[in-house]
């Protein structure tokens, strides 16, 4: 991650509070340890409020609190909420602790742009943002820090991932579907209701029509002259994402062929296969099995590092941290913030 990506990630939403009632504890209390390192109560809150005040209007918007107990575990989603941030915050200090494995060092232009960004930071919010965020010039610095290293840090370990992938694994194929459901719909007061056993047997014989008219027309005309539209996509071997019977009629099918009704039990399809080997498609999906790789190896490295560290926690200081405050984001735009690159 860049540090003008950063930037722009704490800017897009300047911060103001809509009341303000105090903050939690001393900023230098330690929340948390790791070895001789020692996590200061200041770097998590402002974390942790940070991250609270870029999803709050969206919890807000599906009407959930902080106290709703999302997974129904017991655990609240303020807690669950902590959890996170403080497992984040481990392998934060852990990719720290580690920089000499790969090499990897601040340099003093990532230490000027840190410095710039907070700044930057500190400035583009409210008098009452800033404090229910516990945040200054250092606290700012040393997060911006932490995301620096971990992006350096991800580059350094995925290097020995595995880019090797072969043109079966990434190939996928370029298909056409036209789609005609038979469960139901949902009607004007957003209620699903089931079609009845003539309204099914109509949708079938549509489909029939449709597979028919495929013999001297497109599927796109045949689908359009009876009220429906095909969608171009494609899909790989085995893919899940599929009704398995939907999946097995296509892989039957040849580069050009037309299936006739396929039918499922919520859905009847029509396809048809455009390509074998959809170029676009097959080498979106190399890239991201390689992306997949490497994220599997950084969080084994991660998780081989974490394994008996000794990371503990102080759950009574983590608690101060608290949810009381409601933050409202203010776009702001950001592009000529900050146009240093720490990568």
């Amino acid at each position: 991650m860049s540090i003008k990506k950063f930037v722009a990630l704490l800017l897009a939403g300047a911060l103001c509070l809509s009341a303000f009632t105090g903050c939690g504890a001393n900023p230098e209390d330690t929340v948390a340890t790791l070895g001789d390192e020692t996590v200061d109560y200041g770097v998590a809150n402002f974390l942790v409020k940070y991250q609270k005040a870029s999803v709050e209007d969206m919890y807000a918007m599906y009407g959930m609190t902080w106290s709703t107990d999302l997974y129904g575990n017991g655990t609240t989603l303020e807690d669950d909420f902590k959890d996170s941030a403080m497992q984040l915050l481990h392998d934060l200090y852990t990719l720290k602790n580690h920089m000499d494995d790969y090499g990897v060092e601040i340099t003093t232009e990532d230490e000027t742009a840190i410095k710039e960004a907070a700044s930057a930071f500190l400035a583009a919010n409210s008098e009452s943002a800033i404090a229910e965020l516990g945040a200054s010039q250092q606290i700012v610095e040393e997060v911006l820090t932490l995301y620096t290293i971990q992006a350096k840090m991800y580059n350094a370990i995925v290097v020995d991932a595995d880019t090797n992938v072969s043109d079966e694994e990434a190939n996928m194929r370029g298909y056409s579907l036209v789609t005609i459901n038979i469960d139901g719909e949902y009607d004007e007061s957003y209620q699903f209701v089931e079609y009845t056993d003539a309204e099914v047997a109509v949708l079938k014989e549509t489909a029939k029509e449709l597979a028919d008219q495929v013999a001297t027309k497109t599927l796109e005309e045949a689908a359009e002259g009876l009220g429906y539209t095909a969608t171009a996509s494609a899909y790989k071997k085995g893919d899940t994402t599929i009704d398995k019977t939907l999946l097995s009629a296509m892989d039957s099918l040849k580069e050009g062929e037309v299936s006739g009704v396929i039918e499922t039990e919520t859905a009847l399809y029509v396809a048809r296969i455009d390509a074998d080997t959809d170029k676009d498609a097959t080498e979106s999906n190399r890239q991201s099995i390689i992306a997949q790789r490497e994220a599997e190896l950084y969080e084994k490295v991660l998780t081989a590092w974490q394994e008996n560290d000794g990371w503990t926690v102080d759950e009574s200081v983590v608690a101060k941290i608290d949810f009381h405050n409601v933050f409202t984001q203010i776009e702001e735009s950001t592009e000529d913030i900050d146009n240093t690159e720490s990568e």
